[in-house]
């Protein structure tokens, strides 16, 4: 049971289930989102080196590609095909929100966990967010329009989810705190998801059942975005050769966003259906790394 209870997926699962089922706690656990991610921000930074970033030739690459694949390819199809399914404004503007966040915290772990190249997602992920600081509430702004959205609040938030994280993951490595987190990092970070999804589900739980129509189109477009595009991008590396460790972290990048992030902004600005799409991305997030997961495992014990 304790091995369980260690368990991402399980976790993951559990949250989903729970959201589904027991979802009425959600509206006491509402609160604690932000502050969730904002923890799971900061001990998943933990573990960065502030010397990785101290050679602009070295990090250029992969921070290029953490722009491109979360904000250009995935956040584009997103908004593209989103925009052609969705009528519902705030639908809508959840799917925006989601778009224009940067690339989840966990394609660092999963990238590690699926032998790809750890280094380039971690500079690639650390730069993304920075990118966000200013990419999120410019794409949110250009689409949504000033009258709905207000790019200042945007800031603010990510200000707390992003820049203060990571500054306090600096102070911790500096005091020599982190070596006493870092055992933990795994079990905080994957808690912390727990809160954020069971919440999120839990406070769209009814929607799920009694308006599955309405829900259907972000199921879709979620779907498209994470498996049709990680085949899609797979196969493109594949046919330009790109070595085995680096597809991974590509595909990684471009299929996990950072829905929670984007779950935060729409619950705190605009009420729980425009935290819709987030809660939606995440499931599917989750069942596709557990599929790449799984295809993993089958891969290593045929070779």
């Amino acid at each position: 049971m304790i091995r369980l209870l260690k368990n991402r997926n399980f976790i993951f699962l559990l949250a989903i289930g729970l959201g589904f089922f027991l979802g009425k706690g959600a509206v006491w656990t509402r609160q604690t989102v932000l502050p969730a991610l904002a923890v799971i921000m900061t001990v998943s930074t933990l573990g960065i080196p502030t010397s990785l970033f101290k050679n602009p030739r070295v990090i250029l690459r992969p921070i290029t590609w953490g722009i491109v694949m979360s904000f250009i390819v995935q956040g584009g199809l997103l908004i593209g095909f989103g925009r052609w399914l969705v009528s519902d404004q705030m639908l809508w503007t959840g799917i925006v929100l989601v778009a224009s966040v940067p690339p989840a915290v966990a394609v660092i772990p999963f990238t590690g966990l699926l032998e790809g190249d750890t280094n380039f997602s971690l500079i690639a992920t650390v730069g993304g967010y920075l990118s966000g600081l200013v990419l999120t509430p410019l794409i949110c702004l250009a689409i949504l329009g000033a009258t709905l959205i207000h790019p200042t609040k945007i800031l603010l938030i990510l200000t707390e989810l992003v820049i203060a994280p990571i500054v306090l993951s600096r102070i911790l490595a500096w005091k020599g705190i982190d070596a006493r987190i870092l055992p933990y990092k795994g079990l905080i970070t994957n808690w912390g998801f727990f809160v954020v999804i069971y919440t999120i589900i839990g406070l769209n739980r009814n929607v799920f059942f009694s308006d599955p129509a309405f829900v259907l189109p972000v199921i879709i477009l979620c779907f498209v975005g994470t498996f049709v595009l990680g085949a899609l991008i797979e196969f493109l590396c594949h046919f330009l050769k790109v070595e085995k460790s680096l597809r991974v972290s590509i595909n990684l990048l471009g299929t996990q966003k950072n829905a929670g992030t984007a779950a935060g902004i729409g619950l705190v600005l605009f009420g729980k259906t425009a935290a819709l799409p987030a809660a939606v991305f995440t499931i599917f997030m989750i069942f596709y790394f557990i599929f790449l997961g799984l295809r993993q495992q089958w891969q290593n014990k045929a070779s």
